[in-house]
């Protein structure tokens, strides 16, 4: 088998990756199961003294796993003709900095990064895991884009968990609007190139999704509407949560 475009870190055929089969449940069997882990041994990871060394691997981990997102088109382009122009690939979808924020979040354990990263990651990485095929559908388990994409979005989720269980992370109520706003702000460069960059869609604005207007302005705002509602539920999620787990606490 050859490296370059026609084998491991090339493409496969549409369809190549089939949803909701072993391939899409064993990744998250395993996120699932390493974040019960690190819940349940929450206090012995604390307490070891490689526990710093331990994040700055996880945060190395996920920013070379995004960097080699752009080394592999760079190296075999964006589908089967080669075309290696990454225009339309530019680092300003949501998952992208997600994953970074992540990054430097689980190193630093900023709480400003960790409430950006509860919210984004919950919510971007979250929704690409449940619809993956939208992304991978030529690149199932024989090509390195699979294994790059459940990396890029599992790990995030992973250190956010792992902020919250060993060291007491907690989102706050204004980490929610920052979050937000950081959103917002990245609208900005990916309105400006969706609107002169041909055939990009960052953020995806030009998606054509049922009972949503094609008109740019409108779906700004439906998808700022959608995205707070989310962010709200995600938030009054955790609190009922935590007052739940108190109340067991005292009794």
């Amino acid at each position: 088998m050859t490296f370059y475009s026609e084998g491991f870190f090339g493409y496969g055929d549409p369809g190549n990756y089939i949803p909701y089969g072993l391939d899409y449940f064993i990744p998250i069997l395993i996120l699932i199961g390493c974040s019960v882990l690190v819940i349940l041994k929450r206090r012995q990871i604390r307490t070891w003294p490689g526990e710093g060394r331990l994040r700055f691997v996880l945060g190395f981990i996920i920013i070379i796993v995004e960097m080699s997102y752009f080394w592999r088109l760079l190296y075999v382009g964006l589908d089967n003709s080669g075309d290696t122009s990454l225009l339309t690939r530019l680092p300003i979808q949501l998952c992208e900095w997600g994953a970074i924020c992540s990054a430097f979040m689980v190193m630093s354990l900023n709480d400003t990064l960790f409430g950006i990263n509860y919210f984004n990651t919950f919510i971007g990485a979250g929704i690409a895991l449940l619809v993956p095929q939208t992304v991978i559908s030529s690149c199932g388990p024989a090509y390195y884009r699979y294994y790059q994409f459940w990396l890029e979005h599992a790990l995030p989720i992973f250190v956010t968990v792992y902020a919250m269980a060993v060291h007491g992370k907690r989102p706050r109520y204004r980490d929610l609007w920052i979050s937000f706003g950081c959103l917002c702000l990245l609208g900005i460069p990916a309105t400006i190139a969706n609107m002169t960059i041909p055939e990009a869609d960052y953020l995806y604005f030009k998606m054509s999704i049922p009972f949503i207007p094609e008109s740019y302005p409108v779906r700004a705002v439906i998808y700022a509407i959608l995205i707070l509602t989310l962010f709200h539920v995600l938030y009054f999620a955790w609190v009922l949560f935590e007052r739940i787990y108190q109340k067991k606490r005292k009794t």
